[in-house]
């Protein structure tokens, strides 16, 4: 009787229970981020798997579901996206490869729901899996590293090629890693000053991940992530005074240290790109050069907008998008720059115009109704959290509001939605931040040890 007691008390027990739920979200991440290294199919699966047989919840555990979240998933992003495609019948590998990326996130959905199920992770939980699948970006750097053979590469280099689809995703999912990171303070300092120096380890990693990456599209959507949380923890410590100014004067000339480090190692990146920047601009006002990347991407713009107001209704179609840019750029190349050099890309760098261009109407009105969902649900409820804690508001809906964002903009000069990839990565995150403040608003998200 007093040996089974023993076990049943046994402290061991809760704690291995937490490090393998960390481990499971922990690993989530990492197989979103390295979809280059590894299939998140095969993955999920075997988590899915190993979940069920260490928890084995019930299945009237599972009640919370995020239906309107769902609702739009399969109606707009899926469904509504994809109807154009009927006009264009029978579809080629383009298409189909399309259509595979937009259901691929009906798994996604299931994988999260049945995580959040059989987890029931606490706040510590989900911030440490969090941070753990952070580390997905040192492994990233450090195995590119190794690939190039040449320590003195990481400060010429162009990183994000290795272990992402391409350097522009690993600078876009590495600074939306860190806009998600950057809401992790009020729980670190209340985890104490380890706590502490780990999250601002990972910031540090991740920020150095987008300098690295060279992706102005990653940079452009950092500035008003910084300025919301800025004001967010203004507002949290004018309300809520810190136990210890001292230990959060020094987090935050840490903070401040580790940003004026990475700013003198790399920060003449900034301005070599910014300097690239500016000369594709003039050379696109006054049609010299041959349109380097932001002249091109210019030209892809109004290549998109051209193909939409030919197609409004059902665009140029997936499998044809390529022919009508070689179509419709020599025209616009030869007015610009005196050449008429027609080309195409795979995608037109604006996930708007993508969307517009290639399934018209329905296919842009499908990702604008689903950002718009996303961006009500999480403004609703920092509305509403803060009304409940007196104006104190939780970083979950904060985050989720800001990923979207963040993500939105970065869409402004790139499309990573037609990827599967892509895909994952946004509804993955997209959705664990639903589910997050779903469980937080029914109180099913404790705060942890």
């Amino acid at each position: 009787m007093h040996g089974k007691n023993r076990m049943t008390n046994n402290p061991a027990k809760p704690m291995l229970s937490e490090l393998t739920k960390i481990f499971i979200i922990s690993a989530s991440f990492w197989s979103v981020f390295l979809s280059k290294l590894v299939s998140f199919e095969t993955i999920f699966t075997l988590l899915l798997i190993f979940a069920i047989l260490v928890f084995r919840r019930p299945l009237k555990e599972a009640l919370i579901f995020p239906w309107q979240w769902l609702l739009v998933l399969v109606s707009c992003f899926i469904f509504l996206a994809l109807a154009p495609m009927a006009w264009f019948l029978p579809l080629g590998d383009s298409s189909l490869n399309l259509v595979n990326a937009r259901f691929t996130a009906l798994l996604v959905f299931v994988y999260i729901w049945v995580m959040f199920w059989q987890l029931r992770p606490s706040e510590d939980v989900i911030w440490w899996g969090i941070i753990g699948g952070s580390f997905a970006i040192i492994f990233a750097l450090g195995y590119e590293l190794y690939l190039l053979g040449d320590y003195a590469k990481l400060f010429t280099h162009r990183f994000g090629s290795a272990a992402t689809p391409h350097v522009l995703r690993f600078g876009i999912y590495s600074n939306l890693f860190l806009v998600v990171l950057l809401g992790g303070f009020i729980w670190a300092i209340k985890k104490g000053s380890l706590t502490t120096l780990v999250l601002i380890f990972s910031i540090f990693v991740a920020l150095s991940a987008v300098i690295l990456s060279n992706t102005r599209s990653a940079w452009a959507g950092l500035p008003e992530a910084l300025i919301v949380w800025a004001l967010f923890y203004w507002f949290h410590f004018k309300q809520n005074k810190p136990k210890s100014i001292k230990k959060t004067l020094i987090m935050m000339l840490l903070v401040v240290a580790s940003v004026v480090t990475i700013v003198t190692q790399f920060g003449d990146r900034f301005e070599k790109r910014w300097d690239a920047m500016v000369v594709d601009f003039n050379d696109y006002l006054s049609g010299t050069g041959s349109g380097g990347s932001v002249g091109l991407r210019l030209v892809m713009y109004e290549v998109g907008i051209k193909g939409f107001l030919e197609n409004p209704l059902t665009g140029v179609g997936v499998d044809n998008a390529e022919q009508k840019q070689q179509e419709l750029s020599a025209p616009i190349m030869q007015r610009i720059y005196g050449k008429p050099r027609a080309f195409s890309k795979t995608h037109l760098h604006n996930q708007f115009i993508q969307e517009a261009y290639t399934r018209g109407i329905l296919g842009l009105l499908s990702f604008v109704i689903t950002l718009g969902y996303l961006l009500l649900f999480f403004g609703k409820n920092i509305k509403n959290s803060a009304q409940r804690h007196n104006g104190s508001s939780s970083p979950w809906a904060l985050m989720g509001l800001l990923f979207v964002i963040s993500g939105s903009i970065s869409m402004l000069t790139e499309a990573w939605l037609h990827l599967r990839s892509g895909v994952v990565f946004f509804i993955f995150f997209a959705t664990f931040f639903v589910f997050l403040v779903q469980q937080k608003n029914a109180g099913r998200l404790g705060a942890g040890s």
